[in-house]
Formats: C-alpha cells, structure tokens, sequence
C-alpha cells in the first residue's frame, strides 16, 4: 500500500518555506545619456551627461550636434553622470548592461526638437565606451558596424562590476565613448528611438 502523507507533508514544507522566504524582484538604475548643453549666441555649447530621466529634446539639442557636433570622426565624449541620477547602493553580483547607439552626423542638420534625433547619415560607424564607477573602470564595451541613413548601429553593454564596489553608494558614472569608426561628425545617440542608456543593477 502506497503512503503519501510524507509527500504531502513535503509539499506543506515548501508552501511554508516559499512564504517564510518571497523572492524579491531585482532592482536597478537606469541612466540615460543625453546634451545638456546651453544655448549661445552663436550655437550651443555641449554638455553630455548621464540622467535618470529619459530625454525629451531640448532647442539647444539639434544644432549643438551640427555646429559644435560631438567631435570629428574618432573623438571622445565624456558623459557624466548629474547629481541626481546616483547616490544608490550597488549591486556588483549583476552585471552592468545596456545600449550604447552611435551614429554619424551631417554638418548641417534643420532636427530640433522634443526627442527628436537629429538626420543622421549613413556609412561605417563604431565606438569603445568605457564606464567608470566612483573613479573606477568598470570595462569597455566595442562595437562598429553600418548604420542607415537616419539611423543609428547599436553597441550592446555587459559588463561584470568589480566586486570592490560592491554595496557602495553610487557618487558617480562616467561614460567615455571614443569613437573608432565614423564619418564627418560622429557621437551617441540620445534621442527618438535610439536612446543610449546604461542599466546599473541595485540592492
């Protein structure tokens, strides 16, 4: 004869194991890079940073791309990150992920506007982009390819976050995009559909 009272009794077991221990839902920051650059006389003067808030596009936005552009082909920008987009606990078990678009630029572009990503010319485009945590570097994430007109080519990030900075308060993110392939005027893309980000896991 078959006895399953044990078998229930394990199942009980783990009911009561489940509600003693709830799984929780993993937590993170989103930071989103974008231009915060101020209007001028004679254009706009660039401030790239790293932001909790998804872009919505600035007047200054569009010809700070095609005057002051982000550089020629192969320069490096600097994002940091604003004030208020750190001040969290880190996760270092998870990795850091996200996606960093890069694309080229024509020297004159008519695109301003809220989230609008200035037109964008098409060709070979690339970047190594280097995230630093409180000063210390995280890794680089490469990538280069074709982007369409109009469009961007995206440069997936993983990366494993160094285990001293473990369930540190967050003071800063730095993100250094060096261009390595690219036309004319060249830089991340922060707008539209292909807003750049970075995904830092919390506790």
């Amino acid at each position: 004869m078959k006895h399953t009272r044990p078998v229930i009794g394990f199942v009980a077991a783990s009911a009561v194991a489940a509600l003693a221990f709830p799984s929780q839902a993993a937590t993170s920051r989103t930071l989103y890079f974008d231009n915060s650059g101020a209007a001028t006389p004679s254009g706009c003067t660039p401030a790239y940073v790293l932001t909790k808030l998804a872009p919505k596009g600035s007047p200054c936005e569009g010809p700070t791309v095609a005057v002051a552009g982000q550089g020629p082909a192969k320069a490096t920008d600097d994002f940091m990150s604003l004030p208020a987009a750190v001040g969290f606990k880190i996760d270092a078990k998870r990795a850091l992920t996200g996606t960093v678009y890069v694309t080229n630029y024509p020297l004159v572009t008519g695109s301003v506007g809220p989230a609008a990503l200035p037109s964008s010319l098409g060709g070979p485009v690339g970047a190594d982009v280097t995230i630093k945590i409180n000063g210390v570097t995280v890794g680089t994430a490469s990538g280069s390819g074709v982007a369409m007109p109009n469009g961007a080519y995206a440069i997936p990030v993983k990366l494993k976050i160094p285990a001293s900075l473990n369930g540190k308060t967050v003071k800063s993110v730095e993100a250094a995009v060096a261009m390595n392939t690219g036309v004319v005027l060249t830089g991340a893309a922060f707008g539209g559909n292909t807003k750049s980000k970075l995904v830092v896991p919390t506790r």
